[in-house]
C-alpha cells in the first residue's frame, strides 16, 4: 500500500504502542535530511523520561508516514522548561518518512498539531527550532507560517521559530 498526495486528508496523529512501535522506529527522512532531526526511537525514548512529552505517530489510511513530539507543560507533572513560555507549547520533533515527503503530509500534521495545541489551555502559540542547512525544514516552518524569533538554541546551532496560532 502507498500513501497518495490526495490521501493528505487521510492523515491522523494516532498513538504508538507495542504493535506500531517498530514501524516508527524504522521510519527516516531522506538521507540528505538526516542530521536536522533525531530518531524517532531515540525521541520515543525521551518521551518516556519527559513528563510533558505528547507524541503521536503520523499516519495516512492507518500507514505510518511520520512522526510528531510536542513539549506541553499544561500536562499533569509537567515542568514548564526554558524556551518555552507559559502561553505556548513546544514542537519538538516533526518527521516524514523520507518516501513520503512532498505529498502534503506535514503540512496536514502541522494542521492537526495547531488543532491539538488550541484545546491546551492558556495555549496560543507553537515554538520551535530548525538545524539551518540546504535540505533543512526552513522554507517549509516559513511556508505554513512560523515566523523567525532571531533568538538561537542549542549552543547557537538551532533558529527559533514561532507559530501563532
Amino acid at each position: 500500500m502507498s500513501a497518495r498526495t490526495e490521501d493528505a486528508n487521510a492523515i491522523q496523529l494516532s498513538e504508538i504502542n507495542a504493535s506500531t512501535i517498530r514501524a516508527i522506529a524504522a521510519l527516516r527522512v531522506s538521507e540528505s535530511q538526516g542530521d536536522y532531526v533525531a530518531s524517532n526511537a531515540l525521541s520515543v525514548a525521551e518521551a518516556y523520561f519527559e513528563k510533558g512529552a505528547w507524541f503521536r505517530a503520523i499516519t495516512c489510511l492507518d500507514m505510518p508516514v511520520g512522526f510528531v513530539m510536542l513539549f506541553d507543560h499544561t500536562l499533569p507533572g509537567a515542568i514548564r522548561k526554558n524556551g518555552v513560555n507559559e502561553n505556548e507549547i513546544g514542537l519538538w520533533r516533526l518527521m516524514i518518512d523520507g518516501r513520503f515527503q512532498g505529498r502534503g503530509f506535514g503540512k496536514r500534521a502541522l494542521d492537526l498539531v495547531s488543532a491539538h495545541a488550541r484545546t491546551r489551555p492558556g495555549i496560543d502559540a507553537i515554538i520551535s527550532s530548525f538545524i539551518p542547512g540546504p535540505d533543512g525544514p526552513e522554507g517549509f516552518y516559513k511556508r505554513y507560517g512560523f515566523i523567525l524569533t532571531g533568538n538561537r538554541r542549542a549552543n547557537g546551532s538551532e533558529i527559533e521559530i514561532l507559530l501563532k496560532l
